[in-house]
């Protein structure tokens, strides 16, 4: 249910309800168990951290909380809160692979279509499962064994991806942290990789570019590590243009349609606490939602400049003979790969017939064509104001 935006307000800003101000209680009918009701939904609808937070004072299990949030974020297909990935891969041992695998599962159990996918949460599944809008058709079709008498359906989990796919867009400035490591899972390491791991115990969280950039993708790929994609509020934003995007579908929940209104309002020469202060958006939700873009691929950072002789071995090529495909290329065309196998687009930014793969082998020059005008517009009349 749709909170008043000053009960929201109050909830933001960690009110207790012996605090709030009497028009606040009238309108929860002066009920403490509203209040609290009230600060659970959007804490949870909102993804926000237990510590510091009111919801602290209403559920006092914090392990549970967490729980709930990842119940309800699964249950309505968002994002995974890569913000909270301290506590969800470390304490509740979920990494953004099994959450999407999770996600995937569900929604093919019940048979739902791709189109069920919110924008982002699809191409956060497209890069980390390799499962895009034609592999989930063929999924879906395998998924259902012909025999002479009936349709069969098989174990969805049989058919998914056991590990996620090598990362693309992964840059130097990223922060490796370690995740929950088992000793069963230092067996299944090699010397390299126990090593790296030894150093981010000892050593704490590690810059990617003076890590052997094989080990990192290793240890990933194994789900011991997770990424941070740290930013500042004297950043610089770049998009590449997305000529004729046509969006997936807008689910509507709060981090998705924030996700869309500050996507169209980046400028590279606005600071990040530059757009905050124009969106009226408190920073910390502009610089994840700023974060989700760059490990979709879909922007990067103007400056990131790197003494490339301080960097492992294993970046010095990527950064010095590569440099214009890892900022560019992965953001620009990679993003025309993203979008070309979510969604199926024309020139003239009408859905097209052609399919995905074709696509794929020959993807188009993308480009949103929206002003902030009328993503407001769009956002209002879609989901109601902010």
């Amino acid at each position: 249910m749709s909170l008043n935006k000053d009960v929201e307000f109050h909830i933001r800003n960690n009110y207790a309800w012996t605090k709030l101000p009497l028009a606040i209680k009238q309108l929860l009918g002066n009920s403490q168990k509203s209040w609290e009701k009230a600060v659970l939904e959007y804490s949870i609808r909102n993804q926000l951290r237990w510590r510091g937070n009111v919801v602290r004072h209403v559920i006092r299990d914090e392990r549970k909380y967490y729980e709930e949030l990842l119940q309800y974020s699964r249950e309505h297909l968002m994002l995974f809160p890569y913000h909270l990935s301290d506590v969800m891969v470390k304490g509740l041992r979920v990494t953004p692979f099994s959450y999407y695998i999770g996600t995937m599962n569900d929604i093919m159990s019940n048979e739902k279509s791709y189109d069920s996918l919110p924008n982002f949460t699809a191409a956060d599944c497209l890069r980390l499962l390799g499962i895009g809008r034609n592999q989930y058709i063929d999924l879906m079709n395998q998924g259902r064994t012909k025999t002479k008498f009936s349709f069969r359906r098989r174990n969805v989990k049989e058919l998914l991806p056991k590990k996620p796919i090598q990362l693309q867009s992964i840059d130097w400035w990223w922060v490796i942290h370690i995740g929950h490591v088992t000793e069963e899972d230092i067996k299944m390491c090699n010397a390299a990789e126990h090593r790296s791991v030894d150093t981010l115990i000892d050593r704490g969280p590690q810059k990617a570019g003076l890590m052997d950039i094989r080990v990192v993708q290793g240890l990933y790929s194994k789900g011991l590590v997770y990424l941070e994609v740290p930013i500042n509020d004297d950043d610089y934003i770049a998009v590449p243009p997305l000529e004729g995007f046509v969006m997936n579908r807008v689910q509507g929940d709060y981090f998705e349609t924030l996700l869309y209104k500050i996507f169209v309002s980046l400028d590279e020469h606005t600071s990040v606490a530059e757009v905050a202060t124009v969106l009226q958006i408190d920073v910390s939700l502009v610089k994840n939602a700023i974060s989700m873009y760059i490990r979709l691929g879909f922007a990067h950072k103007k400056s990131s400049e790197v003494d490339v002789e301080a960097l492992h071995s294993s970046w010095k090529q990527r950064q010095s003979g590569e440099q214009v495909t890892d900022e560019m290329s992965v953001n620009a065309s990679g993003v025309g790969r993203l979008v070309s196998d979510l969604i199926d687009v024309s020139d003239d930014g009408i859905l097209s017939d052609r399919s995905g793969t074709d696509y794929i082998d020959s993807p188009p020059t993308v480009s949103v064509c929206v002003t902030q005008t009328e993503s407001q517009e769009t956002l209002t009349g879609m989901h109601g104001a902010y």
